[in-house]
């Protein structure tokens, strides 16, 4: 689980930080951030939707390999690597009632509510941990023990990221 949300956080942030630069912009970022590195240049509409969508659809990519191995390979070690995209955009929708995340911040600019997309992410990668758990027979044990533990992680990760600010470029 520790080594599946590092994994997920990094990549994810990552996958905004290289749409960044593909866009042009000197960026960075952390565990659980990523952004142009002159905070007072003003992205246009549509870089600030791209930079957006890049760690979700990273995440989102991520999320269905691991569901399409589970299918072939009961590894219940690959688990956690498709349940915590999950949890992961579950805890970010929850998240944007303090300030608008990857999701919410796409769903503004597309005039929809602040939930939209982060309900249809959120619920498309629920639907691949459902049928992954009855597929596998993984008991409604090991999915809460999983969620506790997850949750627990998402938390450990956000506060390293506000104490620490590692920032890996």
């Amino acid at each position: 689980m520790v080594v599946a949300t590092f994994f997920i956080f990094f990549f994810h942030e990552m996958s905004h930080w290289i749409a960044y630069e593909i866009l042009g912009y000197d960026a960075g970022f952390t565990l659980n951030g990523a952004s142009v590195k002159d905070a007072s240049i003003a992205l246009p509409t549509s870089h600030r939707m791209i930079a957006s969508a890049a760690g979700p659809v990273f995440t989102i990519i991520q999320a269905i390999v691991c569901f399409f191995i589970l299918k072939k390979h009961q590894h219940v070690f690959i688990y956690p690597f498709l349940f915590m995209p999950f949890l992961m955009r579950l805890g970010a929708g929850w998240a944007n009632r303090f300030e608008p995340n990857d999701e919410g911040r796409i769903s503004l600019e597309m005039g929809l509510n602040l939930y939209v997309v982060s309900a249809v992410v959120v619920g498309f990668l629920f639907f691949l941990v459902f049928k992954t758990s009855r597929r596998n027979t993984y008991s409604v044990l090991v999915n809460i023990i999983t969620s506790v533990v997850g949750i627990l992680l998402l938390f450990a990760v956000a506060y390293l990221d506000v104490k620490h600010k590692i920032r890996f470029v």
